[in-house]
């Protein structure tokens, strides 16, 4: 690990317990991921069937977008987790109830609910991190090290968790998924923040009005809106789905193609690892930079998806896949970094909430038109992948737009300070 980074976790002690509490989770996450699309993939051969999964985790944040923004933003953001993680614990438990395929339903139920109590921990995560650690470059190389190492463990996790399940099989992989979130919840359960934002006043006016608020500050500041739909541009197609079917009807390498779907995985994870690295090395985190490396990531996610369609092997569709995972990566991180320079505390929560309800929105749009090109449709997954890799290349082309637009009004400090400083919205 780069002696940057190193240094971060080795001055920022609260920081390290919110990285060791991802690395944990993150480890069962995968487990979770391939154990339920073998399970999917063994009671039913339908492309619908396993973008339905993907659409149960995709909907509920963005149904609860507006509830959780104003929870992270009301409440001790450390206790929003460690909540989330003890809920998660229990639901993930219940995955190892199902035993046929009249059980199916009850994994698209767990799912759901899984889904809905993640939906609460990642605006807090985002929001409560500019509070452990410096608003300079220490939130970039935070947010990059946090993207590196979702990719780590999506590699990781992975290639160890395809080869876990294919030797002890799934239930095992739902066993290790659920002692993971215990382990996260305990880490988290022992930060604290810095600096505690000023909470919504809740005895002024009700969570909804709160969520409108937010709603106003983001429709007032145009550039907050842009930077916060990135990630959603960025969802096209559906990676989980066509990663399944070709492992289930491409390239089939190992029990129920286990294997194919860890070899997959870890490409795009060592593409995300890959990423905001580079740029990081390549500039310094000023928006600027940030603007153009997003737009260098819209290019890498079109031309990462075209050549997975077109690769003849599996090692062809991995190199592409980590392309593709590369503009991913750079897109989330560089986003994020943006809204927690520009954002005041009070509005993180909500602002990211959403943030991520758009991303949930595209991603479960994302999911239908998989499973809809695939069953209704009846083409192939390679054809899938190179019509998401030509759709890529629209917000490709609308972030010139942004580039150019932007270009005058490059950020000097006092327009940063005029962010953070923005007059109070009603009810603050």
């Amino acid at each position: 690990m780069n002696n940057a980074y190193l240094e971060l976790l080795k001055r920022r002690p609260q920081f390290r317990l919110l990285w060791l509490a991802q690395v944990v989770s993150l480890t069962g996450d995968w487990f979770n991921t391939i154990a339920l699309i073998i399970l999917v993939n063994r009671f039913t051969d339908s492309g619908l069937a396993i973008s339905l999964l993907f659409l149960a985790r995709g909907l509920p944040p963005f149904l609860f977008g507006p509830i959780v923004g104003v929870v992270a933003d009301r409440f001790d953001r450390r206790l929003v987790l460690v909540a989330s993680d003890i809920a998660q614990t229990i639901t993930a438990l219940g995955f190892l109830l199902i035993s046929s395929s009249g059980e199916l339903w009850l994994l698209y139920v767990l799912t759901t609910l899984q889904a809905t109590l993640a939906s609460f921990f990642e605006p807090a995560r985002a929001a409560i991190l500019p509070g452990l650690v410096d608003r300079g470059q220490e939130l970039l190389l935070a947010n990059t090290l946090s993207s590196a190492t979702w990719s780590v463990m999506l590699a990781f996790g992975a290639a160890v968790g395809g080869v876990a399940t294919a030797v002890f099989g799934v239930r095992i992989a739902l066993v290790i998924n659920a002692m993971t979130f215990a382990a996260s919840a305990a880490l988290l359960s022992r930060i604290r923040p810095a600096r505690i934002p000023p909470p919504t006043d809740s005895g002024k006016q009700s969570g909804w009005l709160d969520f409108l608020d937010g709603v106003r500050y983001i429709l007032q500041r145009p550039r907050v809106g842009v930077f916060a739909s990135v990630k959603g541009l960025s969802q096209v197609g559906s990676v989980d789905t066509l990663f399944s079917l070709y492992a289930a009807s491409v390239f089939v390498v190992g029990n129920e193609g286990a294997i194919t779907l860890g070899v997959l995985f870890m490409s795009f994870g060592l593409g995300a690892i890959i990423g905001p690295v580079l740029g990081n090395m390549a500039g310094d985190g000023s928006d600027r930079f940030l603007r153009r490396w997003i737009w260098i990531g819209f290019f890498l996610l079109a031309a990462g998806w075209i050549g997975f369609g077109v690769a003849p092997w599996l090692f062809a569709a991995a190199l592409a896949i980590m392309v593709r995972g590369m503009g991913s990566s750079i897109n989330w991180t560089y986003s994020n970094v943006w809204i927690q320079k520009k954002v005041p505390d009070q509005f993180l929560g909500r602002v990211f909430a959403l943030d991520f309800s758009f991303f949930t929105l595209c991603y479960t749009m994302a999911v239908i038109a998989t499973g809809v090109l695939i069953d209704a449709a009846q083409l192939g997954p390679r054809v899938v992948a190179v019509i998401f890799g030509g759709a890529g290349m629209l917000p490709f082309a609308a972030w010139v737009v942004v580039l150019r637009s932007q270009a005058s009004v490059e950020p000097q400090e006092g327009e940063a300070r005029t962010l953070h400083e923005a007059p109070v919205l009603s009810g603050e």
